[in-house]
């Protein structure tokens, strides 16, 4: 029970960016390699964030506060997220393209297969790959 409370996101829980929220932010984030893909200003950003809520308790600014959340963002972002979002981008192409074409008329078992997730996802590795 204990461990299912701790992998919670802190900040879903109290719904603010305090310095308890942005350092597991952070760790997730190094551990799944996301950070790295941050560039230089990005990091210095966050970095800022956190001794601002460590000495301060809390970001005042709303302006801040959305460029921290931007950068959350990034940093919880996965593999996975990333292709099942290229492969709807396709799927939503290639349903104009057989919408356009008449493809659907003659063919109407292809709609199913705009709705699994399995075919997206195959889009999706497809679109990555290139």
């Amino acid at each position: 029970m204990a461990e299912s409370v701790r992998s919670q996101p802190v900040l879903l829980r109290n719904r603010r960016l305090d310095h308890e929220s942005l350092r597991f932010y952070m760790k997730r984030g190094l551990r799944q390699g996301t950070w790295a893909a941050l560039d230089t200003v990005e990091k210095a950003l966050y970095r800022c964030a956190l001794w601002i809520t460590k000495v301060r308790g809390r970001i005042a600014s709303s302006k801040l506060s959305m460029s921290i959340l931007g950068i959350i963002s990034k940093l919880v972002i996965t593999a996975g997220t990333r292709v099942y979002t290229l492969g709807r981008a396709r799927a939503h192409a290639l349903w104009n393209c057989y919408t356009s074409a008449g493809v659907f008329e003659w063919a109407p078992e292809v709609k199913a297969s705009f709705t699994r997730r399995d075919y997206i996802m195959y889009l999706g590795v497809m679109e990555l790959r290139g």
